[in-house]
């Protein structure tokens, strides 16, 4: 079994990680902060390239890409209370379905 789909998703997860952080930049800055974004980046960094060793680019960027999607629209909505409209719904929708597509 591969460990390609396990490592993107990691990878996708430290990507989404940093992202948050940068969100929460604007009310709590400082250097914790800023250290957590830039390691969360650099490990997320690392597990792409791992996976790039094992696979495609345009399939390790359409994993990671789909799944940063789901895991940044889930903290959008319970983290920072953010709504979605019908149009940007259906956009997260079309991003998963191709992201499925490009994996199977």
């Amino acid at each position: 079994m591969s460990m390609v789909p396990i490592i993107a998703l990691g990878s996708a997860g430290l990507y989404s990680i940093a992202m948050i952080s940068m969100k929460f930049w604007w009310k709590i800055p400082g250097l914790g902060l800023s250290l957590l974004i830039v390691a969360t980046l650099l490990a997320a960094a690392t597990l792409e390239l791992a996976a790039l060793r094992e696979e495609r680019l345009g399939i390790i960027y359409t994993g990671i890409l789909g799944a940063e999607v789901v895991l940044i629209a889930i903290a959008s909505f319970f983290l920072f209370g953010e709504d979605f409209s019908m149009r940007e719904g259906i956009g997260i929708a079309l991003v998963v379905a191709g992201t499925a597509l490009a994996w199977a």
